[in-house]
């Protein structure tokens, strides 16, 4: 497999423009501080400034840094124990917070205090609270096109026919994002077009509708309009996919980062589902990432993994450089395949036709607003703007249940319908506006038991009829609406925050300054520097302000990744197992069913890092890995879980809920399981 890079790829880079982070990274060359980095990600600390004399207190160590390394296990000790109880109530809001609030803590540890076996201890216990709130996701592909596995490169013929028909595609084509025409993006582009080309026509069909909204507003952030079809790969432009890690709508966020940047949820509305507001916001959270890493690549690198990760992984690598990164193991395969992901989408979404594609074109996302004053179905408000309440919804998809939220809301409605709905909404009788089912609340009823009864929060129920819950009395006749699609993200402050606001006004598409110009650039053959012999490839010529290239780094070999099962195999007549690409201490002793911490005990050097053909010594109890549960019963202990438990005796957790009989995840102390069915 030959890696063909069009430009030269640098190494360190120490030139970053005018950006504070360049100093900050060319006089300190260890890892940022966490907090350093966050405060520039969420615009705390003004990167373009020039680097002002006080410039050490930028990167001082933050306050946390004088704490005992005591003191900071007891705090992940007490965060992972409250994620534990939370899930064992099955309060998945709880835990999943407190994990969060648990991986922050860590972020920033020093390698030697995450090695001791008391933190790894306490980890794996988190781990297995992140895993089981991950199971009861629902099943399913993540909702765009992040592929998660290796993908093999053309070569040979098939790359150079690739090459000819991109060359031909895009002649007097000019891009504002910089096109690499490597081996990945075009093994990407010819995917496009051949084995996932039902998915991006789809996709593509879908993006016709929004993209002369989200070139609106990428011109108006300053941020290269080519970056719209970053959401073919994260959500086809569908504004209702969720992925497993619970990111939402058409630019998958995830809750905490929609609500740095204005998002916000609740059982009523689900703002990353917005078009318009969650587009605004995927722009500025663009924009800053660029206006961190200096580079667009880096930036859409940073939006797939994280910041602070990526920030890592160039700390750790000693490069700026994508495909550099790229190459190591540092990133995750998703990730890797990110960046030749988009490029490839771009070119072909620019162009579909000339690659075959056939797109059936959609109307554009047009509307005009109008204020309810007060919750009403949307059935009601279809039938009084002469349409119906699906085309509301379609124009809506941020309303979780079939009415606008109590209070004010800003409704969408279909052009050249606002003053007629309006006329006809002044004479809505406030009786008329819901079609909710209706009951009357009987005595020994309680807010609970009626809200748990219609699978509702008891504030929905009464914010539903705008009652205190000393007014919830038996013979009171109560409005009953509808369950939400999505309560798992909701924010609670969001509704605070709604009922003291004047309502919910969609972010409105105004002119921001912009951090400098973005030029379109044109995609040419360079024949002066072919990066391969015999293959004329290059790169787009690079943005103002983008770092200039340095000495290309030479690739390393790839290996394919292990399975447990191949893993398994391997280790059924010896002790231990030569390490391969992807594989960590925890994952092979999950694999194995050994002790983590005796894992680390016998390989210590492996702790802090464990490279593709280190040997891994096993406990002598792994010698031979059991197909089948010793025993037949386990009683539950503290702090196990379902999936846990599976985990433990190598079975799926669905036969572990049918042999038990068992109607949700939920076990309980002392609980004696079967571990094979009657």
């Amino acid at each position: 497999m030959h890696h063909i890079a069009l430009r030269p790829l640098p190494g360190w880079i120490t030139r970053l423009g005018s950006l504070r982070l360049a100093s900050i990274l060319k006089k300190d060359p260890k890892p940022m501080p966490i907090l350093v980095l966050a405060s520039l990600l969420w615009g705390t600390v003004p990167v373009q400034s020039p680097a002002p004399p006080s410039h050490a207190q930028v990167v001082a160590a933050p306050a946390r840094a004088v704490e005992s390394d005591v003191i900071r296990i007891h705090r992940l000790r007490v965060l992972v124990e409250a994620a534990e109880k939370a899930q064992e109530a099955e309060d998945e809001k709880a835990a999943s917070a407190r994990s969060d609030e648990a991986d922050v803590l860590t972020a920033d540890w020093s390698p030697e205090l995450l090695k001791q076996a008391e933190v790894q201890a306490l980890l794996q216990r988190l781990k297995e609270v992140q895993d089981q709130l991950a199971a009861e996701e629902a099943p399913g592909a993540e909702p765009g096109l992040k592929a998660q596995e290796e993908v093999v490169s053309i070569s040979g013929d098939e790359l150079r026919a690739e090459l000819e028909r991109v060359r031909a595609a895009e002649q007097g084509a000019t891009y504002d994002y910089p096109i690499d025409l490597n081996d990945k993006v075009l093994t990407w582009v010819s995917l496009f077009s051949t084995t996932k080309r039902g998915f991006m026509e789809n996709a593509l069909g879908r993006a016709s509708m929004y993209m002369p909204m989200i070139c609106q507003v990428f011109a108006e952030e300053g941020v290269p309009s080519d970056l719209a079809y970053l959401a073919v790969i994260e959500s086809g432009f569908r504004n209702e996919a969720k992925s497993r890690a619970k990111a939402v709508g058409m630019w998958q966020f995830i809750r905490s980062t929609g609500r740095i940047y204005g998002l916000t949820a609740d059982a009523w509305v689900e703002e990353r589902r917005d078009p318009i507001k969650a587009t605004r916001a995927a722009a500025r959270y663009l924009k800053r990432l660029y206006e961190i890493s200096g580079d667009w690549y880096l930036a859409a690198s940073g939006y797939n993994a994280g910041p602070l990760t990526l920030e890592r992984a160039i700390q750790n690598v000693g490069t700026r450089n994508f495909w550099d990164l790229a190459r190591s193991r540092w990133l995750r395969t998703e990730t890797k395949n990110y960046i030749p992901e988009l490029c490839a989408a771009i070119l072909v979404g620019r162009n579909p036709e000339r690659y075959g594609l056939n797109i059936a074109m959609l109307a554009p996302y047009t509307y005009e607003t109008v204020t309810v004053s007060s919750m009403t179905s949307l059935t009601v408000l279809a039938r009084y703007a002469g349409t119906d309440a699906g085309t509301l919804k379609a124009l809506n998809p941020e309303l979780l249940r079939g009415s606008t939220p109590p209070g004010v809301y800003q409704l969408r409605v279909p052009p050249g319908k606002a003053m007629d709905f309006l006329r006809q909404l002044v004479r809505l009788p406030a009786g008329k506006r819901l079609d909710f089912k209706t009951y009357v609340v009987r005595k020994g009823d309680t807010l609970a038991k009626v809200a748990k009864r219609f699978k509702l929060a008891q504030e929905d129920l009464l914010d539903a009829n705008d009652i205190t819950a000393k007014q919830f009395k038996p013979g009171r006749r109560v409005m009953v609406p509808p369950p939400a699609a999505a309560l798992e993200d909701r924010d609670p402050a969001s509704r605070s925050a709604r009922t003291k606001s004047s309502g919910d006004r969609p972010l409105p598409l105004v002119s921001a300054t912009r951090r400098d110009s973005v030029v379109p650039q044109k995609a040419e053959v360079n024949p002066e520097r072919p990066s391969q012999p015999g293959l004329g490839l290059t790169q787009a010529p690079p943005l103002p302000g983008r770092p200039e290239p340095g000495p290309p780094v030479s690739p390393r070999p790839l290996e394919e990744a292990t399975s447990p099962t191949a893993a398994k195999a391997e280790t059924s007549s010896t002790l231990s197992l030569r390490a391969k690409p992807g594989d960590t201490l925890a994952k092979l002793a999950r694999a194995h069913g050994v002790s983590l911490s005796e894992l680390m005990r016998l390989n210590p050097e492996a702790v802090k890092a464990l490279h593709p053909g280190d040997d891994v010594r096993l406990p002598g109890s792994a010698a031979a890995v059991p197909t089948a549960p010793a025993a037949s019963v386990h009683r539950v202990a503290k702090s196990e879980t379902l999936a846990s438990i599976a985990r433990k005796y190598g079975v799926d957790p669905k036969d572990l809920k049918a042999w038990n009989r068992l109607k949700g995840d939920r076990i309980q102390v002392g609980q004696r399981l079967r571990l094979a069915p009657r």
